[in-house]
């Protein structure tokens, strides 16, 4: 069944496989068999010349006397012709509005047989001329223009009207889209984005004028997913014209689309209908000029049954009822937009409602018991709050008179920021008090406030091309940080839990060989996918967070707004940004070329590592050097003719100097030479330098031995001199220079030994974050006992001080100390996880508690820590139970976390029944079987099982997930990440030089992370080892 779900053009009759048959054949339409090979195109041959011939013969042979009769015969046939040419296309409605008769109510193959339109079914004549028309664009060496990457650009379409007829019965779809286009430069060719799709009628008309323009053929082109209409002349420039097209198909059963999800309720499977366009799937659901450039308006109807209710991007304008049981939903006009922001959905929900200050209606649509259960209240009362906030920052009011939330079961992605109809998977939207943890809490509100931030960075001002996608996506990260600071402001999320979040989990990423720029080429569609990654998303986040630092805020900010404003309703380019932002420098008085900075950190890969040594021959002169960070320095670069020696940035180096007592104020430093000498005042001999002050740039900084043993000294006697940013930056970067090979290994862990005082949650989370990979590295060696009890030692004294948090089913959701309660669930996280006795006893009781008593009395801020520990640590009943409970619960919060404790079992045949129930769509979601993959793949007893899982099932995990953007990468790189012996770097690169199918950009990047690791065990384990044995004896 999953690899029906991907099948490049599903049918949607049998017809339509014969006739995919009979197209592949040469033989547009005609049945399989000798006919079929008769008018198939026929080899270059003599016998070809010699119908040539006979032609000019014939012409030759008609006497001039009879040429006026001819002609007038010509004309009446013309005529004649014309007519029967509409009639194919069908006759138009009472009203004149040019669409066909009944198709609207009629779902494909319901009644009347598929056929192609009636120029695309004339044989092996319409190959020929498909195949004379390409051999003359060969001779001009120029390809034609539906083989091209992108669209040409001689039309551009102004606006669409489109109506659609949903049916669920049967999940089909029939539509009739009417495009009015404009053209640029004369030609005889539309060509337009159309895929997986049955066209039944084409028409092309030109405005205000009665008379059609003959359409001499069509076909699909599916190397580039489009549709071609050749005409028999050609358009004329500075002239409208109306595309009209008939159409139908699948409501498919996958993720992308116009695709269908289910529910259960009252023991009912119900279903819906919804849309996922973005990036380049917008051309499955209708015929479209399917690229961000190409904003036109549109007007969208849709019919569906009464029992559904419909929503699209505007509200309803009106509902026209039909006797039958139907009902016609027409939608206002939407401003202009791209196509890939387009959204509908058909389904039988209800709703809460809000309304903003400025009067924007925004409703929560889910399931009738999650929206009676009270799921949706939190996100409908913050997306109102988040509105009025976005329209104050910007200056720039929300532009749609709506905004509807729309809660969905199944979902490729975490949402999509559909303009005005945003869509979320359940698990990132619902939430009930009573059983959601503060983390959960917090996952919902950053994806909300990410969305709502797309509604002014992506929809109202587009990107160009997906070669800058961070400029919409790296916004929206930016902005979950700044949003939910205006929610919570106590809870520092863009000075603290952004470095943890974004910047240490992107460096990671972004320091491999095998990156890219942040601003990367894109040529064709198949290359649209791999830059939606976290280097757009976190890496972008991360740049503008750098550039708002040394721009200050305030300017900052009044730069966006004149962005937004010059540029809405339109696409924008990065060097629009740059300009924008530097104008807004010189209107207070700065001179920065913002662009000559900012291109050095978007059109390179990677990041700088910032070196600062103590010059020993002359007093308070500091030597200063810049390189690019690698992990791995032995893997060859990406790009051959430059090494990584060629790299250089423009770096805003922040530094300060400090004693035991005091830290002086910051200084910046441009640094743009690979070295350079700096003189710093009041550099004393027991003072130390702190660079990149609370890590607002984005790079690593590394010092002389000196001063890593004085900033080590500083924080084991007064930590709290250093700020919380600069500790937890330090604990980050002191682990990976270490694991890249610039620190000694034991730098990290002495750094770690004055976490016993830390009282602030952050420099504990960057330490479990930083711990995590190595933990990794060596969790099923021999010796791994020796870094578990060292680890365990660390975590001690701090699991005693703080406790267990006691059960708060009765207390308001968000706790007043958020820090507190977050740093309490760290250290247990981190003692159950090394094998802290209590822990785990605490754990075993909690959970025998709720299996005796049927009372979940687990407190929820650790209840994810204590599922998986009981499953880990318990028999084969407690699996069961939690199995059983997965399958009983209606909450979304409480379903991801019980779904993966199931995966911390220390039991092989338990995990091999997960790994294989993954697959099956009524057990496990479609989105959900990948972190039961990635979680199995992270347990040590369940790594190899995870490993071979995938090599077996990679062709289904592919054909369902490879055309979902994330998905394919988030799976090869979950699954190979933390392999690091020799046999299974050698099993990683004979299964790629096997495997079938995409995801190549993440197998590179999945070789050179395991070679990494493997160089990591033969440089440095034992390194490791012999200082732990020492630390452990002393």
């Amino acid at each position: 069944m999953a690899l029906e779900k991907r099948e490049k053009r599903p049918p949607v009759t049998p017809m339509m496989i014969e006739e995919e048959a009979a197209l592949r054949n040469g033989s547009r339409g005609l049945p399989p068999g000798p006919w079929a090979e008769a008018a198939g195109p026929r080899p270059r041959t003599t016998e070809r010349h010699i119908a040539v011939h006979k032609r000019l013969v014939l012409g030759f042979a008609v006497s001039i006397l009879a040429l006026l009769a001819v002609t007038m015969i010509a004309v009446l046939l013309s005529v004649r012709f014309e007519e029967c040419g509409a009639a194919a296309d069908g006759p138009p409605r009472a009203g004149g509005n040019g669409t066909l008769s009944g198709v609207a109510r009629q779902p494909p193959g319901a009644g009347q047989p598929l056929g192609r339109p009636e120029e695309e079914a004339r044989g092996g004549e319409a190959a020929e001329e498909e195949e004379e028309e390409e051999e003359e664009w060969q001779r001009r060496r120029e390809l034609p223009p539906w083989a091209r990457p992108r669209l040409p650009r001689h039309l551009r379409p102004l606006h669409y009207n489109l109506m659609l007829s949903a049916f669920m019965e049967n999940f089909t779809f029939s539509g009739e889209v009417n495009v009015q286009l404009e053209v640029r430069n004369a030609s005889r060719y539309i060509v337009l984005h159309a895929h997986r799709m049955h066209i039944e009628a084409v028409r092309v008309a030109e405005d205000k004028l009665a008379g059609g323009v003959r359409v001499a053929r069509t076909f699909f082109y599916p190397q580039t997913q489009v549709f071609v209409v050749v005409l028999n002349r050609s358009l004329e420039v500075q002239r409208s014209y109306n595309l009209k097209i008939i159409y139908n198909a699948l409501i498919e059963n996958e993720l992308l689309g116009f695709f269908r999800s289910s529910y259960v309720l009252h023991g009912e499977r119900r279903f819906l209908g919804v849309t996922q366009f973005s990036p380049t799937h917008a051309r499955k659901a209708f015929p479209c000029f399917d690229e961000p450039i190409y904003k036109a308006t549109f007007k969208i109807s849709i019919r569906h049954q009464a029992t559904y209710l419909s929503l699209s991007n505007m509200p309803v304008e009106t509902s026209v009822f039909e006797e039958d049981g139907w009902v016609t939903d027409h939608f206002s006009q939407t401003p202009l937009m791209s196509t890939y922001y387009l959204a509908w959905a058909v389904c039988n929900f209800t709703y809460r409602e809000t309304v903003t200050k400025s009067g924007v209606v925004v409703r929560l649509y889910a399931r009738p018991d999650a929206i009676r259960r009270g799921s949706g209240d939190y996100a409908l009362n913050i997306t109102r709050r988040l509105i009025e906030f976005y329209e104050d920052y910007f200056k720039v009011p929300y532009s749609l008179p709506k905004l509807d939330l729309l809660a969905v079961p199944k979902h490729p992605y975490a949402a999509m920021e559909n303009w005005g109809l945003s869509v979320f998977v359940e698990q990132r939207i619902l939430l009930d008090p009573s059983i959601s943890s503060i983390l959960y809490l917090l996952d919902v509100t950053m994806v909300i406030v990410h969305e709502l931030c797309h509604q002014w960075f992506g929809d109202l001002v587009t990107p160009v091309w997906w070669e800058d996608v961070w400029l919409k996506e790296g916004f929206a990260h930016y902005f979950e940080f700044i949003g939910t600071d205006y929610l919570y402001p106590g809870w520092n999320m863009e000075k603290q839990r952004f470095l943890t979040d974004v910047l240490h989990e992107v460096m990671l990423l972004d320091g491999l060989a095998s990156s890219h720029p942040v601003s990367q080429e894109v040529q064709q569609a198949s290359d649209i996918d791999r830059v939606f990654d976290w280097i757009a998303y976190k890496k972008g986040a991360a740049l503008i967070r750098m550039l708002a630092s040394f721009m200050g805020h305030s300017v900052f900010q009044m730069g966006l707004q004149d962005y937004l404003t010059i540029h809405k309703y339109g696409n924008a380019a990065r060097n629009d940004l740059w300009n924008t932002l530097s104008k807004a420098l010189k209107r207070v008085g700065k001179s920065v070329n913002i662009q000559e900075v900012m291109d050095q950190w978007t059109l390179q890969m990677g990041y700088p590592v910032i070196t600062i040594l103590g010059n020993e021959t002359t007093d308070n002169i500091i030597v200063i050097s810049q390189e690019r960070f690698v992990y791995d320095s032995d893997t060859k670069p990406k790009d051959p003719a430059r090494g990584d020696s060629s790299y250089l940035w423009q770096i805003p180096l922040t530094i300060a100097v400090g004693n035991t007592s005091h830290i002086s104020s910051e200084a910046i430093i441009w640094v743009s030479n690979k070295s350079e000498h700096h003189r710093i005042p009041a550099l004393e001999e027991a003072s130390w330098l702190l660079g990149n002050v609370n890590q607002t740039g984005y790079f690593r900084v590394n010092y002389d031995i000196r001063n890593w043993k004085l900033l080590i000294n500083q924080l084991t006697r007064n930590h709290e001199v250093i700020s919380v940013s600069n500790r937890a930056g330090l604990i980050d970067d002191a682990f990976n220079l270490a694991r890249a090979g610039y620190l000694p290994q034991n730098i990290p862990l002495e750094i770690m030994r004055y976490l016993s005082e830390e009282k602030d949650f952050l420099p504990w989370h960057a330490a479990s974050r930083a711990l995590y990979p190595l933990d990794k590295l060596l969790d099923r060696t021999e010796n791994y006992n020796i870094f578990n009890e060292y680890i365990l030692r660390q975590v001690a004294s701090m699991y005693l001080k703080l406790g267990w948090p006691t059960n708060n089913l009765n207390k308001s959701l968000v706790q007043a100390s958020y820090q507190h309660e977050e740093l309490r669930r760290e250290v247990i996280m981190l003692a159950c996880s090394f094998g802290n006795k209590h822990c785990h006893q605490q754990a075993a009781t909690l959970i025998s508690d709720w299996i005796s008593s049927n009372r979940n009395r687990i407190p929820l801020n650790v209840r994810d820590i204590v599922y998986c520990t009981g499953v880990s640590l318990m028999d084969e009943d407690v699996w069961e139970f939690i199995w059983m409970k997965f399958h009983s619960t209606t909450a979304v919060s409480e379903k991801k976390i019980l779904l993966e404790a199931l995966t911390c079992s220390d039991d092989r045949n338990l995990l091999n029944r997960l790994l294989n129930l993954s697959l099956n769509s009524e057990v496990v979601l479609d989105q959900d079987a990948i972190d039961v993959i990635i979680h199995v793949a992270r347990n040590p007893h369940g790594r190899d099982l995870a490993w071979k899982f995938f090599r077996e099932k990679w062709k289904i995990l592919n054909a369902r997930y490879g055309e979902a953007l994330f998905m394919n990468s988030k799976l090869v790189s979950g699954v190979t990440e933390f392999l690091n012996t020799e046999g299974e770097l050698r099993e990683l690169k004979n299964f790629i030089k096997s495997y079938e199918g995409g995801a190549a950009v993440s197998f590179s990047r999945a070789v050179e992370t395991v070679e990494a690791n493997v160089r990591w065990q033969r440089l440095y384990k034992e390194e490791l080892f012999q200082w732990l044995r020492k630390s452990l004896t002393q």
